[in-house]
């Protein structure tokens, strides 16, 4: 015990690994409950894939020197927000089958464009892109820790601040729009900061297990809930 100990403290990528999971537990256990009572469990994945789309674009602009400053990572952040803007229009009626709709043709077309801009990307860099499918939360680094703590910190007070009114859009939208609530505010913010915890979680994890991550424990504390 004491040597595992050791290890971490003289492993900076350690730390930084074990500080990144507890920080996406966290994000997963908030964003995930809402999602999955809201009836977007799929938006997780769609997200975290249409990430793949940003990360190309932002690689593409480095590369290309369009714009030499823009991280992929943003890029990544920018696709997120977009898909969750196209998702809450598409809900804006309170029924989530369009929205899961809205998720799927996102998806689709992100990764269509991901695929697109590799054929004008240098080949040493298109695993970069595919990294986001599979993710390595060995390889954070200190600027993706300070971004999934602030996105954490961010999370946790909009959470605990519109804690009622997030749920009662889930559950039900007509219903809190009749009661004289923004409600379309509050399905637009939900969405929004879900989808970049979401994306900043897909570096970390993969888009194929951030999936798992927001969607299974939410919905299995659903059930014993309901239980």
């Amino acid at each position: 015990m004491i040597d595992v100990i050791q290890i971490i403290i003289e492993s900076p990528f350690l730390q930084r690994a074990i500080l990144g999971a507890i920080l996406i537990a966290i994000i997963a256990a908030a964003s995930g409950t809402f999602l999955v009572f809201r009836g977007l469990s799929f938006m997780a994945s769609g997200v975290a894939h249409a990430a793949l789309g940003g990360t190309a674009l932002g690689i593409f602009l480095q590369d290309s020197g369009l714009v030499p400053w823009f991280d992929p990572i943003l890029g990544a952040l920018l696709f997120s927000v977009l898909v969750a803007a196209f998702t809450g229009y598409a809900g804006e009626s309170g029924i989530a089958q369009k929205m899961e709709v809205a998720v799927g043709v996102s998806f689709a077309l992100s990764m269509s464009f991901a695929v697109f801009l590799m054929y004008y990307i240098p080949p040493y860099r298109v695993p970069q892109i595919w990294g986001y499918l599979i993710g390595d939360i060995l390889l954070l680094n200190n600027l993706d820790i300070i971004m999934l703590g602030s996105t954490t910190l961010l999370l946790a007070v909009i959470t605990l601040m519109f804690n009622k009114e997030f749920v009662y859009v889930s559950v039900d939208m007509e219903g809190s729009t009749a009661h004289g609530m923004n409600a379309r505010a509050y399905h637009y913010l939900m969405l929004i900061v879900s989808a970049l915890a979401i994306a900043l979680a897909t570096k970390a994890v993969g888009a194929i297990l951030v999936y798992a991550i927001m969607v299974a424990p939410a919905a299995a504390s659903n059930e014993l809930v309901k239980s």
